[in-house]
């Protein structure tokens, strides 16, 4: 990432847990300083923050690293179960819908691929 244009095209993670597509103010994530619980994470949408739970948090922060890629039901919830949040295929559903909610204009970003599961796109 070399000139500031391509860095605010770029969607992907990095260590820090940054997502930035901005140019039109579009999604723009980061780990907050000082979360409401250990478990919320915020994530710019447009130019306003939304609170996410560690759920969703992490299962955007899979379907994103891999843009355009399908992820299973079953494969989403492995990645993003904790001990203390266990996610199920079944749970998975309702944790999707409540992302897309949050993420308002851009929840068309976490897209349903028929027969398979869910994936990011650009």
């Amino acid at each position: 990432m070399s000139n500031g244009a391509s860095e605010n095209r770029e969607v992907g993670f990095c260590e820090e847990a940054y997502v930035y597509q901005e140019p039109e103010g579009q999604i723009a994530a980061h780990e907050e300083e000082n979360p409401e619980s250990p478990w919320s994470y915020a994530v710019k949408r447009g130019k306003k923050p939304v609170s996410l739970s560690g759920v969703e948090w992490r299962i955007l922060k899979l379907l994103a690293s891999k843009p355009y890629h399908a992820f299973t039901p079953r494969r989403i919830a492995a990645a993003v179960t904790t001990e203390s949040q266990p996610v199920t295929e079944e749970s998975l559903r309702g944790h999707i819908t409540s992302l897309r909610e949050k993420l308002g204009f851009f929840a068309d970003y976490v897209q349903t691929v028929p027969y398979v599961g869910y994936r990011f796109r650009e």
